[in-house]
């Protein structure tokens, strides 16, 4: 297969396997040696910030000299950049090749994985040939089913914020939820901890932990009474850089050389797009989809003491509806548009939404680009315009912002 071909391969691939588990996964990697049994991985679960912390992580490593795999999801603008190593892409040519083999063995040996587990072993195989020293390893949905927990160690285990998303696959509350992420943790394996959780959450995640014999550690905010400049916008990421400074700490135990400056250095060059991520004094462009990155994105918002404009688009199967609650209270002004999926909402629906919610100032805008010029002139020149609602979304509008950029 050429590059475009293994891309509509990977997305024609079903997003759920024929059956519950891992064991096709498994079989699969079986059939490919096993490679992720030869990977150290650290091992990242969570609701909120497990790609802003995975990032963190991967930058300080590789400041601190070691050759990086990082594995996270989903994409913004390519799919090449769910796997990297020191930054740097898979390549088209590579992708094509190892998705190629994978699809070969996946019709010849009757494996066939769903889409997640797919790209997943692409991931493994392909930190197995570049010889990276450490994984940071990101989980899709969930964990003890996730098919990156086919993993049989990790050095480390992270959890990081927990909220309700993907209820109808996790649980319906947040302790039912907090289970399910527990089931990346190893036995005997360390487990570090997001520092704001809701007391029944740590609470279930200590319970976990015990189970597993993993000693527990909970991030420490402020930073050990250190100060740091961070690369990645909004006042939540202070707490996400908290994680990974305990896992620093927890990293340096096992004598793995991590020196300050690495960590210095990796925190303010990380970058993770469609976080918080400005294009200009205007426009603000964040993935936020679940009521509580929704409401963490509008509290850092506030902090800039402007006007407020959204232009949003959500999913259907997400909950919109206390998303719609939230923007309500910090918005003057909102522009609902919709994307090209099955999943997403339509634009009159969200634009009722608001309305029911006492929100008057709404318009929807069926082009994505027109809704982002439609947000700007509500806006006006004082306000600010964040686009939200969706990593979608934020895939679509990115190209054109960038580009609107740099032509300013």
């Amino acid at each position: 297969m050429n590059y475009q071909e293994t891309i509509q391969y990977i997305h024609q691939t079903p997003k759920f396997s024929r059956e519950l588990g891992n064991r096709l996964l498994e079989k699969l990697l079986s059939l490919c040696g096993n490679p992720q049994q030869s990977l150290q991985c650290i091992h990242i679960a969570g609701t909120n910030g497990k790609g802003s912390t995975a990032v963190m992580l991967s930058e300080i490593l590789k400041e601190a000299g070691y050759r990086i795999g990082l594995f996270t999801s989903p994409y913004i603008e390519r799919f090449n950049e769910r796997i990297q190593v020191n930054g740097t892409p898979i390549p088209d040519s590579a992708l094509a090749e190892t998705i190629t083999k994978l699809r070969n063995l996946i019709e010849t040996c009757d494996a066939p994985v769903s889409e997640f587990a797919l790209d997943t072993a692409a991931a493994f195989l392909w930190f197995q040939q570049q010889s990276v020293d450490f994984v940071v390893l990101e989980t899709g949905l969930g964990g003890r089913l996730d098919a990156t927990n086919v993993i049989p160690k990790s050095l480390v285990s992270v959890i990081t914020n927990i909220g309700l998303d993907h209820t109808q696959y996790l649980g319906n509350t947040l302790e039912e939820i907090a289970t399910e992420k527990c089931g990346i943790i190893k036995e005997g394996s360390p487990l570090v901890v997001y520092p704001l959780q809701e007391k029944s959450v740590l609470e279930t995640i200590q319970k976990c932990a015990a189970e597993k014999k993993a000693e527990v550690f909970v991030a420490d905010i402020p930073w050990n009474g250190k100060a740091y400049t961070l690369g990645l916008q909004g006042e939540f990421q202070a707490y996400n850089a908290a994680t990974v400074l305990k896992v620093i700490d927890v990293l340096r135990g096992f004598d793995i050389s991590i020196s300050e400056t690495a960590v210095e250095e990796g925190l303010k060059n990380a970058h993770n797009p469609a976080r918080f991520e400005r294009f200009g004094e205007q426009i603000i462009l964040d993935g936020a989809h679940n009521p509580q990155a929704i409401q963490a994105l509008c509290q850092t918002l506030k902090s800039l003491e402007k006007p407020l404009y959204f232009c949003t688009a959500m999913m259907e199967d997400k909950d919109y509806l206390s998303c719609v609650k939230i923007l309500k209270n910090y918005a003057k002004g909102i522009v609902v548009t919709e994307i090209s999926m099955p999943r997403c909402c339509s634009k009159e629906l969200l634009k009722e939404t608001f309305f029911k919610q006492g929100m008057e100032e709404v318009m929807a805008v069926h082009s994505l680009k027109d809704a982002v010029e439609t947000a700007l002139t509500m806006a006006g020149e004082d306000g600010i315009v964040c686009i939200c609602g969706s990593l979608y979304l934020a895939g679509e509008l990115r190209p054109y912002l960038k580009n609107k950029k740099a032509n300013q």
